[in-house]
């Protein structure tokens, strides 16, 4: 199953894909409950925007990237994209993904232009500590279980 692994690069939070989905199919019920998970983490922890390095990636499960824009809108969180291939690009063009970033070609570049739209977002207080180079599915499913 797909999951996320935020990591740390010049002081933000960076998301990238572990274990990338093998359905990549609309209604891919995997995915919808992994951005479930995101829109729990990102409440959890009060982040206001997310960076995905997709660097890796030739390809992404629709159902995810139609999922994240969904909850950008829900959410209204900064949402920006890094290091995107071909397939996942046409993706996100589909989805009107640009209107207030372009896709970067590295999470540097993204971290640098967030910064400049939004001074502070990424110095802001979190409500709670984001697990670094860690699953963020089984971190949420620890929360939950907790609660």
């Amino acid at each position: 199953m797909m999951d996320i692994i935020p990591t740390l690069i010049d002081g933000a939070v960076i998301c990238t894909l572990d274990n990338s989905c093998s359905f990549k199919a609309r209604a891919c019920h995997g995915c919808d409950q992994l951005v479930i998970k995101i829109h729990n983490w990102l409440k959890h922890t009060s982040l206001e925007y997310m960076v995905f390095d997709l660097q890796d990636e030739k390809e992404v499960c629709p159902t995810f990237l139609q999922e994240l824009m969904q909850l950008r809108k829900r959410l209204r969180i900064q949402l920006l994209f890094a290091g995107v291939m071909e397939q996942p690009r046409r993706l996100l063009e589909g989805f009107n993904y640009g209107e207030t970033f372009p896709i970067f070609l590295s999470p540097e570049d993204a971290i640098r232009a967030l910064r400049m739209q939004n001074p502070g977002l990424t110095e802001a207080p979190l409500k709670a500590p984001v697990h670094f180079d860690s699953s963020l599915a089984r971190t949420m499913d620890a929360i939950q279980q907790h609660l």
